[in-house]
């Protein structure tokens, strides 16, 4: 009996001296730095992508691998490498964030690069598709959730071939995103025997799109499109205003009927095509599910950039599981973002050896359905990688999309 109380009495000494934290203190939380755009053409895409990580976050208690995660969110105007340097100096620097996320625009994306490496801190791209940065610049501290640029392109162009187009005008918002969302329609459609016989860029914010519309030759099959945001919503009423809806075919990159403002487009959108990885109308059981989540928190439609935050987050999440939230551990960590595989809402998302996914592109058509606007699938194409067709080794040994813009018009 005396041995058994001193027993006792030598425990409850150890543990007083050990201190609160050998009895199961909770660690510190990890934390989480969203970088995101809320001025601006594409202000209400950045917003979107904020709202849809956050939504995960709260779904999931804010706790993965067995801690609590922090969220610390900062915003940018559109456009803004500088700024968007600024603030993730900020997070890391004074804030202490373990990893970095969001991330609107591709000249953002690139600007970051080279700190997120010098500091050695993971950065989950949720929306940026600069190809480079899974390609030529690629890098063990930089993983992308969304897509590269150009990989939803390529099966666009394949596609509008095949339905008889012969000659295609280009137009993109000028600056490097646009550049290299239209190359990939452009690459694969002149590969596959087709021609452009136009390109025109407008500034990325241009007011008007009329002086740009009127140029459009009257002699193409088809026109091709990549420009987003805002700046998306008056190009399609313009596009139907000047006459050419309905007399030029229109196709695009997924975002210029976007589900944040397809209800206030109209008749002017019905018919579009589109390519993308996501659409609210895909019949999948998580798609539904995590669509009415987002629209009853938020009041708002769901849209992919919502999507692709929800998504990147998830996927951090899965590491900190792997890793029992040692996030410390960065070459742990790191491997562990790597070997991610997740049944998303957009479906079943794997990250290449460059860390971009591999997943399905769906073609869409902007239709009316039960009195409300929707960009329903009509094809799709499984695991498309962002090197399309080609090996890696092919398709970065080609020129860069940006280095093409005024090349492929014959």
């Amino acid at each position: 009996m005396r041995s058994h109380v001193f027993r006792r009495a030598l425990l409850v000494l150890g543990l007083a001296l050990v201190g609160p934290a050998a009895q199961g203190q909770e660690r510190e939380p990890v934390k989480l730095g969203i970088i995101y755009t809320n001025t601006g053409p594409l202000a209400q895409l950045g917003i979107d992508m904020r709202d849809g990580a956050l939504l995960y976050w709260s779904q999931i208690g804010h706790r993965a691998g067995g801690r609590r995660v922090e969220v610390l969110t900062e915003s940018t105007g559109s456009n803004k490498p500088d700024e968007g340097l600024t603030k993730a100096r900020k997070l890391v620097e004074r804030d202490r964030t373990h990893i970095l996320g969001g991330i609107i625009e591709t000249p953002v994306a690139y600007a970051l690069r080279p700190y997120v490496i010098e500091k050695k801190v993971p950065l989950m791209i949720m929306n940026a598709g600069a190809d480079g940065l899974t390609q030529k610049q690629r890098s063990d501290y930089v993983f992308r959730c969304s897509f590269s640029n150009s990989q939803a392109s390529h099966p666009l162009g394949e596609w509008a071939h095949k339905q008889g187009y012969r000659k295609m005008v280009l137009i993109a918002s000028d600056f490097a995103a646009g550049h290299e969302h239209i190359g990939g329609v452009a690459r694969t459609f002149v590969a596959a025997g087709g021609q452009v016989i136009q390109e025109l860029y407008p500034p990325l914010g241009v007011p008007d799109f009329v002086p740009y519309l009127t140029q459009i030759r009257r002699d193409t099959d088809v026109v091709a499109v990549a420009i987003f945001g805002s700046d998306a919503m008056r190009f399609v009423g313009q596009y139907a205003e000047v006459g050419l809806k309905g007399k030029i075919p229109l196709i695009a990159k997924g975002g210029l009927t976007d589900e944040s403002f397809l209800d206030r487009l109209g008749d002017p959108a019905l018919g579009i095509i589109l390519s993308y990885h996501w659409s609210a109308a895909l019949e999948l059981t998580e798609n539904r599910r995590v669509r009415e989540a987002f629209e009853s928190k938020y009041k708002r439609p769901m849209n992919a950039p919502a999507e692709q935050g929800y998504l990147g987050s998830q996927m951090i999440a899965r590491a900190l599981e792997a890793v029992k939230g040692d996030v410390e551990n960065l070459d742990a960590f790191l491997a562990a973002l790597k070997k991610i595989e997740v049944e998303g809402p957009r479906g079943k998302v794997k990250l290449d050896a460059f860390h971009n996914p591999v997943q399905t592109v769906y073609v869409l058509r902007t239709e009316r359905k039960g009195g409300v606007l929707q960009n329903v699938p009509i094809a799709s194409y499984p695991n498309v990688s962002q090197f399309w067709t080609w090996s890696p080794e092919e398709f970065m040994a080609m020129p860069s999309y940006v280095d093409l813009k005024g090349k492929w018009a014959k």
